[in-house]
This record gives C-alpha cells, structure tokens and sequence, in this order.
C-alpha cells in the first residue's frame, strides 16, 4: 500500500482533528473523539458556513477554536487532519479544500456522488501524498475485521452468495409526507436516498468476501415514492463475480454472486450471510455496527458445528449520539489514527478501490430507480 512521508504522524504525537460542518453528524463525531484518551488523538477545532452554529456547536463540545468558513479551518495550523461532515453535495468540494491545505482528510459517505468523482479526488489524494479515506466505520468495527480474518483463512471454505440487507421504515407526518431534517435527507434523491445513504453498507460486506474488483455484472431495480415527497423507498441488486473460465462438462459458473437489499420502508433483519463450501458465517443485527458472529461450518449435510463469537463496542455511557452505531467513529478515528502514524495514503479497512466500486455499484441503483420512476410515468400516460 502506497505511503508517504507528507501524511506520516509520530506515534507519540497527538493527532488533533478539525471538523467541517457543525451538524448531526459532526457532533457524533466529537462525542467519538472525545472518548478517546488525549494520547490517541484530539478535537482541535471546527468551521460552518455559518458562524453562529459553529460557535454554538463548539460551545456545546467544548472546543476551542471556531472558524467562519471550511477555507479557514483548512488553514488553521492547529488542526492535523479534517473531518469533513458536511451535506453529501459538498463531500467532495471540501475534501478538495482540506487536500489543497495540505491535510490529509476523512470525508462522511458518500465520499463524492459518482463513481468517475471517487477516482477522480483518489486520484489527486495520491498524487499530492496525502491521507484520504471515506466515512465507512463499519470496516473498522472489530467484529468485521475478525470476520475478514475468516474469509481470508478459509473459515467457510470458497464464498460462493453473499446476502445483505440494511432497512427500517424512514417516520411519516400526520399528512402522510415524510418529516422534515433527518428522514427528509434521506428520502432526497440528490443528496441520500437509500442508494446513497444506505446501500453502501450491505455492499461493503459483500466486497469483503469478493474484493474490491469491479463485479462483472450489476442487476438493480428500485422504486421512488412520489406520495413521500419523490425520494427512493427502496432498492435491490444483483452481483456477480465470475470464473475466468468454463470447467470442462460444466456450464460457466459465478465465481461468487451478492444479493443486497435496502429500503426505507420496511424493517429488515439487517444482517449478512456469507455461504461458502465449508459452511456459512453470519454478521448479526445491527450489520452495519455488530456486535456479533456466528461461523457455522458443516460435518454433513444434517450436521454442524457453530461458534457464536461476541464482541465489545465503544462505550456509550453517558453519550447522547444522534445515529445509531456513531460508536463506530472510535473505530474508525482509530484507523484513521494507525494509516497517518503510518504514513499511509488509505486505510487498508476501506481502499480507494472499495470506495469507487462502492459508488458505481450505487451508481447503478440510482440510475434504475430513475428508470422505473420513467417507466410507470410512460405507462401512465
């Protein structure tokens, strides 16, 4: 993995954190930060467009250095590394400024709102020698790197399906439209909706297993409710991986295929069973933050042996987090924190590559929910 000497942080140094954005999200990251020991790292300072929720929000967290603008915060030789927790239409542009600053960044999902911007701002990471990893703490959670371990060793053998889902039913109003804030961001096609905001998660866990390659065919179909003010409800794919070749006698197999389910309609059992030839390994609820896993390998066809496997999340007592799962950005500051001690240019939890084949494979999901939103307008008429 490329490294460099530019993004490179002393083990004894702190690392001191600037956020972009004083939002939901923001805030669940400072709680995160702050149940981290002084020694590990430290929120330094944060900036808004707007100078009256920066101060407030510093004032609610405790920090101390409050800036009018993203560009300031940038430049403030305070801050080692930026958070950039903004609204999704702006990821990319404040990454640009951080890099730009010359510091290294993680940037809230989606890391840009296509697959050819992904690799582009990759691209430009690398090239000036600096840090860029996407917001994906469900890598980092030790749960999921223990289930890496286990796929990797061939715990259950060859992975042959994947399946994923991640759902729950977004609030509705007394008149039948979507709340405002939260639900309506997620509902908003251009800046959430189930694809953007909620299928990347199940797809990380299905490149866990299948590697960060592009698939060799995608098949996807969602639907948009109109009657919730136009945003996506729910969203399905179908991947392959496949052999390079035919066996002899035998018809062209997939090497590994994935089926991902997410909605905002309905609550689904948020897991993920990963089936191979020896058996299957299970991500418990709630996959996208577990805390459990179940491997399952087969004696005979009747018959096997399970291991239920438990593990310790981050603390929250006494924290008030607005998502759930944000204990997952101790986590994930923590990856963070290893890949610039190490001076690395993408955390080995979640590569540049699994971003971009991420977001082409979301990228499919918006388009067929535009397609089928188009086919029953023509049928309509």
């Amino acid at each position: 993995m490329q490294a460099s000497k530019r993004s490179r942080r002393e083990p004894n140094q702190p690392i001191r954190w600037g956020v972009m954005g004083a939002g939901m999200i923001s805030h669940d990251f400072v709680l995160a930060l702050q149940a981290l020991s002084a020694e590990e790292g430290s929120i330094s300072a944060v900036g808004a467009r707007d100078l009256t929720s920066a101060r407030r929000f510093a004032a609610e967290l405790g920090i101390e250095r409050v800036h009018a603008g993203y560009e300031a915060l940038a430049a403030d030789p305070t801050v080692d590394v930026i958070y950039v927790g903004t609204v999704a239409q702006t990821h990319a542009a404040c990454a640009r400024l951080a890099l730009a600053a010359g510091k290294p960044c993680l940037v809230e999902k989606p890391l840009t709102l296509s697959a050819a911007e992904t690799a582009a701002l990759t691209a430009e990471a690398r090239a000036a020698g600096l840090f860029l990893m996407e917001g994906m703490w469900t890598r980092c959670f030790p749960s999921v790197r223990r289930a890496r371990e286990l796929l990797a060793g061939g715990a259950i053998g060859a992975v042959r399906t994947v399946a994923a889902d991640f759902g729950w039913p977004a609030s509705m109003g007394p008149d039948g439209r979507h709340e405002s804030g939260e639900h309506a961001r997620l509902l908003n096609v251009s800046s959430g909706g189930v694809s953007m905001d909620v299928a990347m998660y199940p797809i990380a866990h299905v490149l866990l297993a299948a590697g960060a390659a592009m698939p060799r065919r995608v098949v996807a179909t969602g639907t948009a409710h109109r009657a919730a003010g136009g945003g996506e409800g729910d969203a399905t794919t179908y991947v392959d991986w496949s052999m390079g070749a035919a066996l002899s006698g035998f018809p062209r197999l997939p090497a590994l295929t994935a089926t991902v389910l997410c909605t905002l309609d309905g609550s689904t059992p948020e897991e993920v069973v990963y089936t191979g030839t020896k058996g299957t390994l299970r991500v418990h609820r709630p996959a996208h933050a577990p805390p459990r896993l179940t491997l399952s390998v087969a004696a005979s066809r009747e018959e096997a042996s399970e291991q239920v496997l438990d593990f310790d999340v981050a603390d929250k007592a006494g924290k008030t987090y607005n998502y759930p799962g944000s204990e997952g950005f101790v986590f994930e500051a923590r990856a963070v924190h290893a890949a610039l001690r190490a001076g690395l240019l993408e955390a080995p939890e979640w590569t540049h590559e699994e971003s971009v084949t991420t977001q082409a494979i979301v990228d499919k999901l918006r388009a067929a929910v535009v397609d089928d939103e188009s086919a029953r307008d023509e049928a309509a008429t």
